[in-house]
């Protein structure tokens, strides 16, 4: 099996160099000669240079269906065109694709391009999270007071450290909505563990915030 590495610049040298050193054949394709110079003096792969889109390039490679290739051109266009060339000239079935516009990644799959990735919705999943942490610092008192929003952080020394949200035996009238845990928002359910350093945002009445308090952190 090789790994074969179709168009990219940077992300193509580090990609192969990674798989290299966990002793991976790698191929990689590029239609740039001062690029298919470079990656040639430092890597120890075969490359070869040309449009991946011709069939006469793709030829050279001897791709069998055992082989895994990636697909890193600057348009989603070619990158379409080239992993239905893989696919049905030469039976390769382990397709990654990069896709630079979301809105592309549902053709992809429609045509059997099953790992299809969009650097664009990883942002927007990480953008969308610290704004969501944002958005839940800032909320402090909701339906005119009657429901208390805490952010509480969990001490090592805390009674709820180690525990399942099952056993804590909060009171009445209180829901932990999230947990903050290193940058990651978990929603919690019952055998969810609370760790030490874990931020919990909790919902609940003013009149059992002490005691929602005292169980999460302690006295």
């Amino acid at each position: 099996m090789k790994l074969v590495i179709i168009g990219g610049h940077r992300i193509a040298y580090y990609l192969a160099r990674m798989m290299i050193s966990k002793g991976y054949h790698v191929y990689i394709v590029n239609k740039d000669p001062r690029t298919c110079e470079n990656l040639a003096k430092s890597l120890s792969a075969v490359v070869v240079m040309g449009d991946a889109s011709k069939k006469n390039v793709l030829d050279q490679l001897g791709l069998t269906e055992e082989d895994l290739v990636v697909i890193l051109t600057d348009t989603d266009r070619d990158n379409l065109i080239i992993s239905q060339m893989v696919k049905h000239y030469y039976g390769v079935e382990r397709i990654v694709t990069l896709v630079n516009d979301p809105e592309d990644i549902e053709i992809f799959r429609r045509l059997g391009v099953k790992a299809a990735v969009s650097p664009t919705n990883f942002l927007l999943q990480t953008i969308q999270g610290l704004l969501l942490v944002d958005e839940m610092e800032e909320f402090s008192l909701v339906e005119e007071g009657r429901l208390v929003f805490l952010r509480l952080e969990i001490p090592e020394s805390s009674p709820s450290a180690g525990k399942k949200l099952k056993d804590l035996q909060l009171p009445n009238n209180c829901v932990i909505g999230a947990i903050l845990r290193n940058d990651l928002i978990v929603i919690p359910r019952g055998e969810t563990e609370i760790l030490p350093r874990d931020r919990v945002m909790v919902l609940c009445e003013p009149a059992i915030q002490s005691q929602v308090i005292s169980k999460l952190v302690g006295d």
